[in-house]
């Protein structure tokens, strides 16, 4: 049983996410580790196409989580990391259509670099069955 909570003594939130996920009697978690825009051959996207690396991130989630029986729709809580503050309006749209009127928590930190310096951002998932 997953509740999405936004409570009225805090601000609506401004962009797709949810302040609170509240999970009661889960059967399993899943905590993926963050996943950077690479696909299954392990080569990384190309730097000059956000929506594209941001497209391949949420597919590699997607995949993590199907391993483990698990789908998008699971997801509670992000940690997104992002090389680029002009990024933040794709990447709210790219929430909106992943997520829905259901999003997960999700925190957003702008960094000065990732792992490799074409990487535009990284995203750490928590789900929960």
């Amino acid at each position: 049983m997953r509740e999405f909570i936004n409570p009225e003594t805090v601000h609506r939130p401004f962009s797709n996410y949810t302040h609170c996920v509240e999970v009661q009697n889960p059967t399993k978690f899943l905590f993926c580790s963050g996943q950077v825009p690479a696909d299954e051959n392990g080569h990384l996207l190309p730097a000059d196409d956000f929506i594209t690396q941001a497209e391949q991130v949420f597919k590699n989630i997607a995949a993590v989580l199907a391993n483990s029986g698990a789908d998008l729709r699971h997801v509670v809580r992000l940690v997104t990391y992002l090389t680029r503050q002009e990024d933040v309006s794709a990447l709210r749209k790219i929430l909106e259509s992943t997520f829905g009127t259901e999003p997960p928590a999700n925190s957003v930190v702008l960094v000065t670099g990732l792992t490799e310096s074409s990487i535009l951002l990284e995203v750490e998932a928590t789900a929960v069955i």
